[in-house]
């Protein structure tokens, strides 16, 4: 068997990891991490050998792994990820970054590896629920994906829990989000307007427009297609008075002798001031319509303090898309999940036997 290389083991990728150690047996696996406080951690798991991270140790361990499954800040992500393409290591990541991930894909084609982008929760599961409804319906006219974590308990000051990197939270809320409106891409101010949002069952909710539809704006053709986060009532005002007044901006203030940049500390702020012990619901809503009808689904999970429901889902889906990379079932070449939708009852049976829910409708 080949060898598995797990880099970045925060909220996402130690879930990722223990769950891709129950699917594949046997499998020899390095795990990477900057912080040398979790080989203990990753040692009672058994049969993973821990590396603290520098870039000599990871360009050792890539010589030996044929997969790489990545978890990192998204800051820095596409930097590590071109460089393991680079060297033929096929890969799996789930960290939202920035750049193009096609700009990889004469080094997946060159040396017959894979990579899969934006393997996690959403964008991710979302795509392959698009991608399985291009395959059922042919030519769409929209596509409306909404997702949100909310919490089920209170959780002041801001109606929301951070279960994952609070930077990357951030930049939800800075990052211009990009939609398709009659074919034609638009870039978006995602506080510009709030969407009122009413979900079957679940209630109301208050949405913003998102950039999460990343691969699919190139790979699907639609009329108009949206993506929508989706937080309780009232929180959109509270985040938008925050990045009004400068507090989510990556450029230095001075205060006094030292220059703090806010986004950083408002980062720190909601790690520490944000409830830790509020269970939240992870909701994803796909509908897609076009003139062969209408397909919908929604999928649940809800999370416990020790499983946080987004972590978890992204981590399941991370952790499914590896295994499949790793056993062979996926063609070379940049791969996101819209492009793996012949695989989706694998992932359905796999989710569902770890408590999601996931209700399907065609009209």
């Amino acid at each position: 068997m080949s060898d598995a290389l797990f880099i970045g083991l925060g909220r996402v990728g130690l879930r990722s990891l223990k769950f891709f150690k129950e699917l594949v047996r046997g499998a020899r696996i390095y795990a990477v991490d900057k912080d040398p406080n979790l080989r203990l951690l990753v040692d009672g798991l058994g049969d993973v050998e821990f590396h603290e991270y520098r870039p000599e140790v990871l360009s050792n361990l890539a010589k030996k792994a044929s997969l790489a499954v990545t978890a990192l800040p998204s800051s820095v992500a596409f930097d590590v990820i071109s460089d393991l393409v680079k060297r033929g290591v096929s890969v799996v990541d789930v960290s939202f970054f920035t750049e193009d991930p096609y700009l990889l894909e004469r080094y997946a084609a060159k040396y017959g590896s894979v990579f899969v982008p934006d393997a996690g929760f959403a964008p991710g599961y979302s795509n392959l629920v698009v991608g399985h409804a291009v395959k059922e319906l042919g030519a769409l006219d929209s596509v409306d994906v909404f997702v949100g974590e909310v919490p089920l308990g209170p959780a002041p000051p801001l109606d929301h829990a951070v279960t994952w990197n609070p930077s990357d939270l951030i930049e939800e809320y800075t990052r211009p989000a990009r939609v398709v409106e009659d074919y034609q891409v638009k870039v978006v101010d995602p506080l510009e307007s709030v969407i009122e949002v009413e979900l079957s069952g679940l209630g109301r909710f208050e949405g913003f427009a998102s950039d999460g539809l990343r691969t699919l704006i190139r790979n699907v053709r639609a009329k108009r297609m949206r993506e929508v986060t989706i937080r309780r009532p009232g929180h959109l005002s509270k985040m938008k008075l925050l990045r009004d007044l400068g507090l989510m901006s990556r450029e230095a203030v001075r205060v006094g002798d030292v220059e703090v940049r806010p986004a950083e500390l408002l980062a720190k702020l909601l790690e520490a001031r944000t409830p830790k012990d509020v269970e939240c619901l992870a909701v994803l809503y796909v509908r897609v319509s076009g003139p062969r009808g209408e397909i919908s689904e929604l999928a649940t999970l809800r999370g416990t303090l020790e499983s946080p429901a987004i972590p978890t889902f992204t981590a399941l889906v991370h952790a499914y898309t590896a295994k499949l990379v790793y056993e062979g079932e996926v063609r070379s070449g940049v791969r996101p999940l819209e492009d793996l939708a012949e695989f989706k009852d694998e992932y359905d049976v796999y989710l569902r036997s770890k408590g999601v829910d996931i209700a399907f409708k065609r009209a």
